[in-house]
């Protein structure tokens, strides 16, 4: 009997560490920048403004991102101190704000008013970036391409199960930083 409960005790702590591990592979794969650099090839595929504007949106977000997390301004990629959210925010709403003007990229205004939104949440409480862009994403795809992509949808639920795994969120926190994006789009759709 008590080799059964040592067995079952060593078990379920193998399977967290597996669970753990696959929750990290799968909020790596699923990086709110994965996310946006399919939301932007979406946008802006077949457009002379594919180029300039993956450079001035993506690219350096980005290494400005890289560069905050390497010089200590942000203490880990994921930025799970709320309170160093916002500076890294608004500093990439200013630079997709201003490329947006400069490239005149209407089709990027969701994602604007996401990340305002966000910014301005993220003063009070921490809803999951993760969770929002990937639904902004997994919401363009099927607006842009159609209901029968629904699938993609399903990323949403399995990247917010791994965030709680992995402790980085609360269910309320995944649960609204998806509801927030699907919302927004919805409503500027």
């Amino acid at each position: 009997m008590d080799l059964i409960f040592v067995g079952a005790f060593f078990e379920s702590r193998y399977t967290i560490r597996v669970n753990k591990k696959i929750a990290t592979l799968i909020s790596r794969i699923f990086d709110p920048f994965v996310s946006l650099v399919a939301v932007f090839v979406l946008l802006f595929w077949n457009s002379k403004m594919m180029i300039p504007a993956f450079f001035l949106m993506v690219l350096l977000p980005l290494g400005l991102f890289f560069f905050a997390w390497k010089t200590k301004i942000i203490s880990n990629w994921d930025v799970t101190d709320r309170r160093e959210r916002p500076k890294i925010l608004w500093m990439l709403f200013g630079i997709i704000f201003l490329s947006t003007i400069l490239l005149r990229a209407t089709v990027v205004i969701p994602i604007l008013v996401a990340l305002f939104g966000f910014a301005v949440i993220s003063h009070f409480w921490k809803i999951s970036g993760h969770t929002m862009a990937a639904a902004l994403a997994t919401g363009e795809i099927v607006h842009r391409l159609g209901w029968h992509w629904w699938p993609v949808l399903l990323i949403v639920p399995l990247l917010g199960w791994a965030r709680v795994l992995r402790k980085d969120h609360t269910l309320a926190q995944v649960v609204m930083g998806a509801a927030f994006a699907w919302g927004l789009l919805l409503i500027m759709k």
